[in-house]
C-alpha cells in the first residue's frame, strides 16, 4: 500500500496495480469454489426430489432383465418374441406385484417402449394354463389357450431415449477341422424375433436416459445378456431364410 498524501495525522492510501490484481485473482477463485459447490448442490436436490438417477435407473433395469432372461423356459421358447422396442418371454421369476404372492411363479413378461412418454414399461402376469406346445407343421400356433391372470404393469424408467433391442444368433461353423482352431464367427443381430423361432444366443439392450437437470445431456447404456436356456444353433444360410421372413 502507497501513502499518497497526509490530511492533518490521516494517511490518506491506495492501492497498488499489482495487489488489485492479486485480490482479485483471490476473490475469483473463493467465488468460484462457493459456485461450483452451490451448483453440485443444487443438482443432487434436483435428483432427490424428481426420484431420478440415471446410473439408478439403468441399473435398475439391467437387473431385472437379467433376471428375467437367465431363467427363461426352454420347453416355452417357441413362445418368445419381440421387435426392437419391445420382447415377451416366459420365465419362472418372483413377482414383483406382491399381490401375486411370493416365490417364484410361470409368469409372462413383457417389456415395452412407450415412445410418446418416454418411459420404459415391464408388464408381469401368472400364466394359470399349460403353455400350448410347438405347432404341428402348417399349423399356427395358438396363442389364445395362454390364460394370465393378476397382471401388473410397471414403469421401471423414465426419461428413456433411443431404446433398442437386438436379437443376437451366433451361426454354426460349415466347416469343421479338429486340426485346426475354429475361425471366430461374427454374431448376426436381428431387430425382430417371431414366433416358433425358439430362442437367439443372447439379447442386447441400448438405451439412453436423460438428466432431468440437464435436457440436453443424455447417458448412453448397452448391455448384453447372454441365454442360458437351450438355443436354436443354427447356420449362417438357415439364419438368412429368418431375415428373409421379415420381408
Amino acid at each position: 500500500m502507497t501513502k499518497e498524501k497526509q490530511a492533518g495525522n490521516i494517511w490518506i492510501g491506495g492501492f497498488t496495480l499489482m495487489e488489485l490484481l492479486v485480490a482479485s485473482a483471490v476473490l475469483s477463485i473463493v467465488l468460484s469454489s462457493v459456485y461450483i459447490l452451490f451448483h453440485s448442490s443444487i443438482r443432487t436436490w434436483k435428483r432427490l426430489e424428481t426420484g431420478t438417477n440415471p446410473e439408478q435407473d439403468a441399473r435398475l433395469v439391467m437387473r431385472l432383465i437379467s433376471r428375467d432372461v437367465n431363467n427363461i423356459i426352454a420347453s416355452a421358447g417357441h413362445l418368445f418374441e419381440g421387435d426392437d422396442k419391445s420382447m415377451v418371454l416366459f420365465t419362472t421369476v418372483e413377482p414383483l406385484n406382491k399381490e401375486a404372492g411370493e416365490g417364484t411363479h410361470l409368469m409372462r413378461i413383457e417389456y415395452r417402449y412407450d415412445r410418446t412418454n418416454k418411459e420404459l414399461e415391464r408388464e408381469e402376469a401368472l400364466v394359470e394354463t399349460a403353455l400350448p406346445k410347438f405347432p404341428q407343421p402348417g399349423k399356427e400356433l395358438d396363442r389364445s389357450r395362454v390364460k394370465l391372470k393378476k397382471k401388473k404393469k410397471f414403469t421401471i424408467a423414465n426419461n428413456v431415449e433411443d431404446f433398442e433391442i437386438s436379437y443376437i444368433w451366433v451361426p454354426l461353423s460349415e466347416m469343421q477341422n479338429s486340426e485346426e482352431p475354429p475361425e471366430p464367427i461374427e454374431p448376426i443381430k436381428l431387430k425382430k424375433h417371431k414366433l416358433c423361432w425358439w430362442l437367439p444366443q443372447g439379447i442386447e439392450i441400448k438405451f439412453s436416459l436423460k438428466t432431468p437437470d440437464k435436457l440436453n445431456e443424455k447417458t448412453e447404456f448397452v448391455e448384453t445378456f447372454p441365454i442360458r436356456a437351450p438355443s436354436a444353433h443354427l447356420t449362417k444360410a438357415q439364419i438368412q431364410k429368418l431375415i428373409d421372413s421379415l420381408e
